[in-house]
């Protein structure tokens, strides 16, 4: 039997709070705290290893066995979150996300969450994030699918454990370079790498960028059991070590924020991996770490951790679902004081019971495991026709708000025009020579929302139009400093080689009219003036700088069967971000060029902003970016102004 060890219990609970803090957003003091994850799998990894390495002396190791214990730990509190995440959904979801929440959980039947949660991510990470109740059982998808492998590696190869070391060693490797390919090495300038780059999502979600952190507990085990270092004498380097690995897990959730250190996993997550390792090692019960981790407190935590990293996420999405602004301060409290309670709940009511086995057999445990699958099955595709069903109705009742928000009010609807233009034409004809009606567009996402407003609207039909994209994330900027030092360190991987104005500069030498939009940033607004002086304009070509717009949080479900004059009074006050920005743009360039959206749109002291138009239609489906109603009404209103009124 595998030796218990209490202060494992108490690291889980230094993994699970943090995770905890951060996704509720308490990032202030915990800015790292989403490596509680990579301290998950270092304890998996160990665990996992040890019961299999101590069956294995006594001659009892078998698969069956192995998997059926997965399955009594892992499946009870799982189908149990997922059964009533999917009432939750059910019932307040949009039929978009209802649907999407129905895909999401055939994906964790499947054992492929992470996978799903790859091919959906499309870059706004925060954002999804926040509102799939789902999203962190990518984590236990990976684990799961560990778990399927590790264990017929070790038996076809327990009898040669040399070259199954050999082999994991490489693993290891292997894994931790295509991590660190996906973060670090992404941003090496030099296009012989490319060949070989990892997409920095791949590295976050995948296997392939993880196990190695598996495997990082799995050699501990391998060590422990070789030296048997738990019962070997205290001495100085032995209370040293673990309180190192105390250190280094603390230094990681403070400080490891995600905006300032290249794609996570990289060479930064080493520091809470050994810091968990160390413990593992030598912060035995003898040591004062171990001693401290053993405290029946920390213990109790570790031991609902599961449950409670199964219940938090839920939670928090489904407030902020429900919520049209962010969440108070008073009600995230509300929501982590109750996630003790529930893990208690599903602890003693759901976990414990079903690892009895008195109680319930293995042959009870596979057939339960086999028919609550198929009946996840049936709910996912009971919520996927029950949203494609509702969005027939809503289709059919008159009211073209969800139809409309399906079609119009999301992303793919912003890139959609701007992308096809900039694939199918990113040269100008040569029949606008001579009228000089040429306008390059250059920028991110509001470059995208702009260009939805020429669109929508009908404006500027006499000018041919070229597109140039410019991710936010790079940011439009044009001067003697190192541009890559100046952006985020988490992106700019993206933004080597790429995403720079300087490969537009063709076509603004050809324009008559270049326009700029974006979400500007702090730095870039204030070095402005040097970007568009080193552009080197004529003094016949003509500049246009849109500021950046943002009208609080918007929650679309809100709005769902309310009246027209119920929508016409949905009002917020705009952030003080944006506000700031638009005052910065104003004072460091000419107001002849500068276009506040903003100030337009917003009127009053406050900069109070309308979510609909006149006749009830919403006009940013997420606060930043413009549905086709949205991009029509905005784009009137500023055509109609100085200084676009010109054009």
């Amino acid at each position: 039997m595998l030796l218990y060890r209490e202060e494992i219990d108490g690291l889980r609970a230094l993994a699970i709070v943090p995770v905890i803090l951060y996704h509720a957003g308490f990032t202030t003091f915990c800015a790292g705290g989403y490596v509680g994850v990579d301290i998950f799998f270092v304890i998996s990894g160990y665990l996992i290893t040890s019961l299999i390495e101590t069956e294995n002396n006594h001659g009892t190791f078998s698969l069956v066995c192995f998997y059926e214990r997965r399955c009594r730990r892992i499946l009870p509190a799982l189908f149990t979150i997922l059964f009533v995440s999917s009432i939750f959904a059910y019932y307040w979801m949009l039929p978009e996300q209802l649907k999407e929440f129905g895909q999401s959980l055939i994906s964790v039947i499947s054992i492929s969450s992470n996978i799903f949660f790859w091919f959906k991510d499309d870059g706004y990470f925060s954002q999804l994030t926040e509102l799939n109740p789902l999203v962190h059982t990518w984590s236990l998808a990976v684990e799961e699918q560990f778990y399927l492998i590790f264990p017929l590696l070790y038996y076809c190869f327990s009898n040669k454990r040399n070259f199954l070391i050999t082999l994991l060693v490489c693993f290891t490797v292997l894994s931790f370079f295509l991590a660190q390919w996906g973060g670090n090495l992404q941003s090496i300038p030099h296009g012989r790498f490319q060949i070989f780059s990892q997409h920095t999502y791949a590295s976050f979600y995948l296997p392939a960028g993880r196990v190695w952190e598996l495997l990082i507990g799995a050699f501990a085990a391998f060590y422990l059991r070789d030296n048997d270092s738990v019962e070997k004498p205290i001495y100085k380097h032995r209370q040293f070590l673990p309180f190192l690995g105390l250190i280094l897990i603390i230094v990681a959730v403070v400080y490891l924020d995600h905006r300032y250190i290249p794609p996570f996993p990289n060479f930064y997550t080493l520091i809470p991996i050994c810091g968990a390792a160390l413990i593992i090692l030598f912060g035995d019960k003898n040591t004062l770490i171990g001693r401290l981790l053993s405290a029946r407190f920390l213990r109790w935590t570790g031991l609902i951790s599961y449950s409670a990293y199964l219940w938090h996420q839920p939670l928090l999405a489904f407030v902020r679902l429900r919520s049209q602004e962010s969440p108070t301060f008073s009600t995230i409290l509300i929501v982590i004081s109750a996630i003790p309670l529930l893990s208690a709940i599903s602890y003693f009511l759901i976990e414990q019971p079903f690892r009895n086995k008195q109680r319930f057999s293995q042959r009870i445990i596979f057939c339960a495991a086999g028919v609550v699958t198929i009946f996840t099955l049936m709910l996912a595709i009971f919520l996927i026709r029950t949203a494609d069903n509702r969005s027939m109705i809503m289709n059919n009742a008159g009211d073209s708000y969800l139809p409309d928000l399906g079609k119009y009010g999301n992303w793919k609807y912003v890139v959609r025009a701007f992308d096809d233009r900039a694939n199918s034409k990113n040269t100008f004809s040569n029949a606008t020579i001579k009228s000089k009606k040429r306008i390059v567009l250059i920028g991110d996402s509001f470059a995208q929302d702009f260009y939805n407003m020429v669109i929508e609207g009908k404006h500027l039909l006499k000018y041919e139009i070229c597109v140039f994209y410019v991710s936010a994330r790079c940011q439009i900027y044009i001067g003697p400093e190192d541009r890559l030092s100046l952006i985020e360190a988490r992106h700019r991987p993206t933004c080597t080689n790429k995403y720079d104005i300087k490969y537009a500069l063709p076509l603004v030498r050809q324009a008559n009219i270049i326009i700029l939009a974006g979400y500007w940033q702090e730095w870039s607004a204030q070095r402005l003036p040097s970007t568009l002086k080193l552009l080197n304009l004529t003094e016949q070509q003509q500049m246009f700088v849109i500021g950046p717009k943002n009208f609080g949080k918007v929650n679309p479900a809100l709005y769902v069967n309310k009246s027209i004059e119920y929508r016409l009074k949905q009002y917020q006050n705009s952030p003080t971000e944006v506000v700031k920005i638009n005052q910065l743009l104003e004072k460091t360039i000419d107001k002849s060029i500068f276009v506040n959206i903003q100030k337009m749109v917003c009127k009053g002291r406050n900069e109070t902003c309308s979510l609909f138009t006149r006749d009830g239609k919403l006009i940013s489906h997420d606060g930043l970016h413009l549905t086709k109603n949205g991009a029509r009404h905005i784009g009137n209103i500023i055509f109609k102004n100085k200084p676009l009124n010109r054009l």
